[in-house]
């Protein structure tokens, strides 16, 4: 497939203040302000991971999704159009905006905006993370995946599989499906729900001592929501907390990696934890 990592993600929230030090306190990402209605969180080379702006309500905005080249961009663009995906190039402002060298977007069925693009800017010095953390797998894994829910399920997923390639890992129950395009198991996941909007956002760490002391400090600051457990189908250590704007972000170590050449989806009929991530009572979840 031309899609290659899940690269960045686009933020709307109230409380981008917030967002720094949580960033910053909890996560060890260092911030850069834009304006004052904008930061940049950083988690290694790229210039940014996340893209947190200001706006009236908490949710999920955009996914980067990125390719190898102008090229391959092009060649996707021509491949959508013949299939009857609108699909809109990004003009030089566009792209300057989001620091990459060229973008195009289109909405999937449930409305989410999927930005494809090459190029995105790098600075390779080494990056001081702003909590003694060993670092995060990035690399050709991108940042991590998202999970979000979706009303309309079986037709967003078709059109992420069938029109935008992505590969299917494994099905729960018939309505989750864990989607890759790269190594890591999976860099989206969709839920069939009633209640749509973005689950959650995983950030995998290299070691997991960094998942023990960033649940120390989630601990200490009371947003934990699920305790420390391990997953059935990619097999990651995790644990979950809340961010500022509601949601969750599963903090984790040690994810399967998938070959994509050579995968069968698998259908799990058990549940999706082999041990722990118990729900810490509490804590009110709420969904972008």
């Amino acid at each position: 497939m031309r899609i290659r990592s899940l690269a960045y993600v686009g933020l709307s929230t109230t409380e981008v203040p917030a967002w720094e030090t949580f960033a910053a306190d909890v996560l060890g990402l260092p911030g850069q302000w834009v304006d004052d209605e904008r930061v940049l969180l950083r988690m290694d080379e790229r210039a940014y991971r996340f893209d947190v702006r200001r706006g009236e309500r908490e949710a999920l905005s955009w996914l980067g999704w990125e390719v190898a080249s102008a090229a391959d961009l092009a060649a996707l663009e021509h491949e959508l159009g013949a299939a009857g995906v609108a699909v809109t190039r990004a003009t030089p402002a566009e792209c300057a905006d989001r620091r990459v060298a060229g973008m195009a977007w289109l909405e999937d069925p449930s409305g989410l905006r999927h930005e494809l693009f090459y190029g995105q800017e790098a600075d390779f010095r080494p990056l001081r993370l702003t909590r003694p953390l060993a670092g995060y797998r990035t690399g050709e894994h991108g940042m991590g995946h998202a999970v979000v829910g979706v009303t309309n399920y079986a037709e967003t997923l078709a059109f992420l599989v069938d029109t935008l390639g992505f590969g299917v890992s494994d099905t729960f129950k018939g309505f989750i499906a864990f989607l890759h395009c790269n190594p890591r198991h999976h860099s989206i996941a969709l839920v069939e729900t009633d209640e749509p909007g973005l689950r959650h956002i995983m950030l995998e760490t290299t070691t997991l001592d960094d998942v023990g002391s960033t649940i120390d400090v989630a601990f200490e600051r009371r947003i934990v929501t699920r305790t420390l457990g391990r997953h059935t189908n990619d097999r990651a250590v995790s644990f979950y907390l809340e961010t500022p704007s509601g949601w969750e972000i599963e903090y984790g170590w040690d994810g399967l990696d998938v070959d994509t050449a050579d995968w069968s989806t698998r259908q799990l009929a058990g549940p999706t934890s082999l041990w722990g991530h118990h729900h810490v009572a509490g804590t009110e979840i709420k969904t972008s």
